[in-house]
């Protein structure tokens, strides 16, 4: 049954991956191709896109405004998610703390992002992805969090880093 649910779940992301590529018109298609391999995770820097473009031939504008959004919502979330954590931390405390520091000037920096970006200050995006950077590298990885068998920080971490890419790529794209 457990083999099951896998299957049924791996056929679920890639349908909705198909659908969603053939939903977008083919300069679209190649220009987030050309946005994702450039990041560390194609595959979540394409599941951002797939879930949130709502036209199939977005411009660059949208897929800025695609990234920030997301970047700002799954920050949130991983503060949110941290804090969660601290309340059973016991002896990683200091670890997890670190991270909830990191996630407060991640999500600062990500909420700001927006604010630029529905300012039309398309070039201030670029200058916060170095905060966004520094704020990741705060939340070291190399201790153990109770209930998980690997330090969840790790996934979450990689995901900020692959929306910080994305940000770069596309705000320049914007910008110049």
């Amino acid at each position: 049954m457990k083999m099951y649910r896998i299957l049924l779940v791996f056929l679920s992301i890639t349908l909705v991956y198909s659908v969603a590529e053939a939903l977008l018109d083919g300069k679209t298609q190649q220009s987030v191709n050309v946005i994702c391999k450039k990041t560390i995770d194609t595959k979540f820097c394409n599941e951002v896109f797939a879930n949130n473009l709502t036209t199939s031939s977005p411009s660059k504008k949208d897929l800025l405004n695609v990234t920030v959004t997301e970047a700002e919502r799954i920050s949130a979330n991983t503060y949110f998610f941290i804090s969660t954590l601290l309340r059973d931390a016991g002896d990683e405390r200091s670890g997890l703390q670190k991270c909830a520091e990191a996630y407060e000037i991640v999500n600062t920096a990500f909420t700001e992002g927006v604010s630029f970006f529905n300012q039309g200050l398309y070039g201030e995006i670029l200058k916060l992805t170095g905060n966004v950077s520094n704020g990741v590298g705060i939340c070291k990885t190399d201790f153990n969090v109770p209930g998980y068998h690997i330090n969840p920080m790790m996934e979450k971490n990689r995901e900020t880093e692959v929306l910080v890419a994305m940000e770069k790529i596309i705000g320049h794209m914007v910008s110049s």
